[in-house]
Protein backbone atom coordinates (compact mmCIF):
# COMPACT_ATOMS: atom_id res chain seq x y z
CA UNK A 1 0.00 0.00 0.00
CA UNK A 2 2.94 2.70 0.67
CA UNK A 3 4.47 1.67 -2.20
CA UNK A 4 1.51 2.20 -3.99
CA UNK A 5 0.48 5.16 -3.01
CA UNK A 6 4.30 6.77 -3.98
CA UNK A 7 3.69 5.44 -7.53
CA UNK A 8 0.18 6.90 -7.34
CA UNK A 9 1.33 10.75 -6.41
CA UNK A 10 4.63 9.98 -8.83
CA UNK A 11 1.91 9.89 -11.48
CA UNK A 12 -0.59 13.03 -10.29
CA UNK A 13 2.05 15.34 -9.73
CA UNK A 14 4.71 14.50 -12.61
CA UNK A 15 3.65 17.88 -14.49
CA UNK A 16 3.85 19.40 -11.09
CA UNK A 17 7.09 22.05 -11.84
CA UNK A 18 8.27 21.11 -8.51
CA UNK A 19 8.41 17.33 -8.85
CA UNK A 20 10.79 15.13 -9.04
CA UNK A 21 11.32 11.53 -9.11
CA UNK A 22 14.46 9.04 -8.95
CA UNK A 23 16.18 5.73 -8.03
CA UNK A 24 19.12 5.96 -5.82
CA UNK A 25 21.31 3.38 -3.64
CA UNK A 26 24.08 3.21 -1.16
CA UNK A 27 26.10 1.91 1.34
CA UNK A 28 25.73 2.27 5.30
CA UNK A 29 27.97 1.21 8.51
CA UNK A 30 25.60 -0.45 10.54
CA UNK A 31 25.28 -1.77 14.28
CA UNK A 32 22.72 -3.71 16.63
CA UNK A 33 22.88 -2.67 20.30
CA UNK A 34 21.05 -4.73 22.56
CA UNK A 35 19.34 -3.78 26.29
CA UNK A 36 16.76 -4.37 28.69
CA UNK A 37 17.03 -8.18 28.42
CA UNK A 38 14.29 -9.86 30.34
CA UNK A 39 14.54 -13.42 31.69
CA UNK A 40 17.78 -14.75 29.38
CA UNK A 41 21.45 -15.50 31.34
CA UNK A 42 23.10 -14.21 28.06
CA UNK A 43 24.54 -10.58 28.41
CA UNK A 44 25.36 -8.74 25.08
CA UNK A 45 27.99 -6.48 24.90
CA UNK A 46 30.96 -4.53 22.57
CA UNK A 47 28.48 -4.10 19.18
CA UNK A 48 30.67 -3.66 16.09
CA UNK A 49 29.25 -2.11 12.88
CA UNK A 50 29.11 -4.59 9.75
CA UNK A 51 28.69 -2.65 5.58
CA UNK A 52 25.00 -2.76 4.66
CA UNK A 53 23.56 -2.00 1.46
CA UNK A 54 20.24 -0.47 0.11
CA UNK A 55 18.38 0.52 -3.22
CA UNK A 56 15.11 1.99 -4.58
CA UNK A 57 12.99 5.12 -5.57
CA UNK A 58 12.33 8.39 -4.28
CA UNK A 59 10.04 11.13 -5.01
CA UNK A 60 10.47 14.83 -4.38
CA UNK A 61 7.54 17.27 -4.05
CA UNK A 62 9.58 20.98 -3.28
CA UNK A 63 7.67 24.45 -3.27
CA UNK A 64 9.38 27.49 -2.04
CA UNK A 65 12.45 25.14 -0.78
CA UNK A 66 10.97 23.03 1.39
CA UNK A 67 10.28 19.77 0.25
CA UNK A 68 8.78 16.50 1.00
CA UNK A 69 10.48 13.21 0.03
CA UNK A 70 9.20 9.63 0.14
CA UNK A 71 11.42 7.42 -0.36
CA UNK A 72 10.91 2.92 -0.93
CA UNK A 73 13.89 1.15 -0.50
CA UNK A 74 15.39 -2.31 0.10
CA UNK A 75 17.22 -1.98 3.07
CA UNK A 76 19.91 -4.64 4.49
CA UNK A 77 21.39 -4.00 7.28
CA UNK A 78 22.74 -5.87 10.89
CA UNK A 79 25.68 -6.31 13.14
CA UNK A 80 27.49 -8.40 15.28
CA UNK A 81 27.89 -8.32 19.18
CA UNK A 82 29.80 -10.39 21.77
CA UNK A 83 27.62 -12.43 23.64
CA UNK A 84 28.26 -14.11 27.04
CA UNK A 85 26.75 -16.53 29.47
CA UNK A 86 26.03 -15.30 33.21
CA UNK A 87 27.10 -18.60 34.34
CA UNK A 88 30.08 -18.49 32.45
CA UNK A 89 31.56 -15.88 31.65
CA UNK A 90 34.80 -17.01 30.30
CA UNK A 91 32.51 -18.24 27.38
CA UNK A 92 32.11 -15.19 24.82
CA UNK A 93 30.87 -15.51 21.65
CA UNK A 94 30.85 -13.18 18.99
CA UNK A 95 27.15 -13.09 17.06
CA UNK A 96 25.68 -11.45 14.24
CA UNK A 97 22.14 -10.26 13.19
CA UNK A 98 20.77 -9.82 9.70
CA UNK A 99 18.17 -7.82 8.67
CA UNK A 100 16.61 -7.73 5.58
CA UNK A 101 14.08 -4.50 5.09
CA UNK A 102 11.57 -2.77 3.17
CA UNK A 103 12.41 0.97 4.66
CA UNK A 104 9.88 3.69 3.58
CA UNK A 105 11.92 7.23 5.12
CA UNK A 106 9.37 9.83 4.58
CA UNK A 107 11.97 13.48 4.98
CA UNK A 108 10.89 16.86 5.29
CA UNK A 109 13.93 19.41 4.98
CA UNK A 110 14.34 22.69 3.17
CA UNK A 111 16.71 23.23 0.14
CA UNK A 112 19.12 25.68 -0.30
CA UNK A 113 20.10 27.69 -3.10
CA UNK A 114 18.89 24.62 -5.19
CA UNK A 115 21.92 22.64 -4.20
CA UNK A 116 22.38 21.55 -0.27
CA UNK A 117 19.23 19.76 1.39
CA UNK A 118 18.93 19.65 5.44
CA UNK A 119 16.29 17.08 6.27
CA UNK A 120 14.87 14.66 8.80
CA UNK A 121 11.58 12.47 9.34
CA UNK A 122 10.57 9.40 10.50
CA UNK A 123 10.86 5.97 8.64
CA UNK A 124 7.93 2.96 8.32
CA UNK A 125 10.31 -0.24 8.14
CA UNK A 126 8.34 -3.20 7.09
CA UNK A 127 10.75 -6.78 8.40
CA UNK A 128 11.28 -8.94 5.30
CA UNK A 129 13.61 -10.94 6.85
CA UNK A 130 15.70 -11.46 10.36
CA UNK A 131 18.43 -14.02 11.40
CA UNK A 132 20.89 -14.20 14.39
CA UNK A 133 24.21 -16.71 13.58
CA UNK A 134 22.21 -17.88 10.68
CA UNK A 135 18.91 -18.96 12.55
CA UNK A 136 15.53 -17.30 11.65
CA UNK A 137 14.24 -15.08 14.43
CA UNK A 138 11.59 -13.23 12.52
CA UNK A 139 8.79 -14.45 14.19
CA UNK A 140 10.38 -13.05 17.37
CA UNK A 141 10.23 -8.95 16.11
CA UNK A 142 7.40 -7.38 14.95
CA UNK A 143 7.02 -7.11 11.49
CA UNK A 144 6.56 -3.33 11.19
CA UNK A 145 8.26 -0.51 13.61
CA UNK A 146 9.12 3.39 13.50
CA UNK A 147 12.50 4.71 13.11
CA UNK A 148 13.88 8.13 12.11
CA UNK A 149 16.58 9.62 10.05
CA UNK A 150 18.15 12.86 9.70
CA UNK A 151 21.16 14.22 7.72
CA UNK A 152 22.35 16.17 4.57
CA UNK A 153 22.18 16.11 0.93
CA UNK A 154 23.43 17.69 -2.26
CA UNK A 155 22.04 18.07 -5.94
CA UNK A 156 24.15 18.79 -8.87
CA UNK A 157 22.29 18.52 -12.40
CA UNK A 158 20.50 14.55 -12.14
CA UNK A 159 22.60 14.03 -9.49
CA UNK A 160 21.84 13.62 -5.88
CA UNK A 161 23.40 12.41 -2.96
CA UNK A 162 22.76 12.17 0.68
CA UNK A 163 24.21 11.56 4.07
CA UNK A 164 21.81 10.22 7.16
CA UNK A 165 21.84 8.91 10.24
CA UNK A 166 19.43 6.42 10.94
CA UNK A 167 17.97 4.58 13.78
CA UNK A 168 15.10 2.02 14.21
CA UNK A 169 14.42 -0.04 17.23
CA UNK A 170 12.67 -3.53 17.57
CA UNK A 171 11.26 -5.33 20.41
CA UNK A 172 12.58 -9.01 20.66
CA UNK A 173 9.79 -11.18 22.60
CA UNK A 174 9.84 -15.20 22.86
CA UNK A 175 6.71 -15.82 24.31
CA UNK A 176 6.96 -19.01 25.59
CA UNK A 177 10.26 -18.69 27.55
CA UNK A 178 9.04 -15.63 28.47
CA UNK A 179 11.93 -13.96 27.45
CA UNK A 180 13.00 -10.68 25.56
CA UNK A 181 15.17 -7.93 24.86
CA UNK A 182 15.51 -4.25 22.89
CA UNK A 183 17.42 -4.23 19.43
CA UNK A 184 18.27 -1.16 18.61
CA UNK A 185 19.84 -1.02 14.80
CA UNK A 186 21.82 2.49 14.15
CA UNK A 187 22.92 3.52 10.65
CA UNK A 188 25.15 6.13 8.52
CA UNK A 189 24.11 5.73 5.45
CA UNK A 190 25.95 7.12 2.46
CA UNK A 191 23.63 7.04 -0.85
CA UNK A 192 23.75 8.25 -4.97
CA UNK A 193 20.69 8.70 -7.06
CA UNK A 194 19.71 9.70 -10.64
CA UNK A 195 16.93 12.21 -11.18
CA UNK A 196 14.50 10.56 -13.90
CA UNK A 197 11.85 13.43 -13.46
CA UNK A 198 13.55 16.82 -13.06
Amino acid sequence: MIVAAIVLSTGVAAKAQFFQAGVKAGLSTTNVKVSEVRNNPLQYKNPENVTGYHAGFFARLQVAGIFVQPEALFTSTGGTIEVTDNFNIQNVQVEEFEFDRLDVPIMVGYNFFKVLRVQAGPVISQLISAEQENQDIEEFLNNSDWGYQAGIGIDVWNLTADVRYERINRDYTNTPQQSGMKLQNDQFVVSLGYKLIK
